[in-house]
């Protein structure tokens, strides 16, 4: 037993240095660049991490949009949106709803749709990590005045 977690230990640590790398790329690549490398990252991970390739690829596309967009180059997050879009339905579904978690993560507080859409979505697909996540910042404001816009 001690064998079979220490690898996975070390597949963890693994996978996790590739998702930093990713990251890392992504942040080079988005102003005006083609991706080729975050892309790359991103096959690799769905190979060798367990990751959907629908899933990491539209990820990966929308952040490099993002990362364009906030360097002013909307020619190249023009590009990497439609390269995102071009992903199945579920994977887009996905990486909506993981953004505006993390959106709420950032600023403290969730709008009460997006509540119930995360909740719902994180049910139908058997992902109580994100339910969990999602009551933790919707009750941070509990008692408080909530925006709902």
């Amino acid at each position: 037993m001690a064998g079979l977690s220490g690898g996975d230990c070390v597949k963890q640590d693994y996978v996790t240095g590739q998702i930093r790398a990713l990251a890392d790329a992504v942040r080079r690549e988005g102003a005006g660049g083609e991706g080729t490398h975050s892309f790359q990252l991103a096959e690799h991970l769905a190979a060798e991490g367990g990751i959907h390739r629908g899933d990491i690829m539209a990820a990966t596309a929308t952040l490099l949009a993002m990362t364009a967009w906030c360097d002013g180059e909307a020619e190249a997050a023009r590009r990497f949106a439609e390269l995102a879009g071009e992903h199945d339905v579920e994977s887009r579904e996905l990486v909506t709803h993981l953004l505006r978690l993390e959106a709420g993560a950032d600023r403290g507080w969730l709008p009460q749709e997006q509540v119930e859409a995360l909740v719902e979505y994180a049910r139908r697909e058997r992902r109580g990590d994100l339910v969990s996540r999602v009551r933790a910042i919707a009750g941070t404001r509990r008692g408080r005045h909530r925006r709902e816009d």
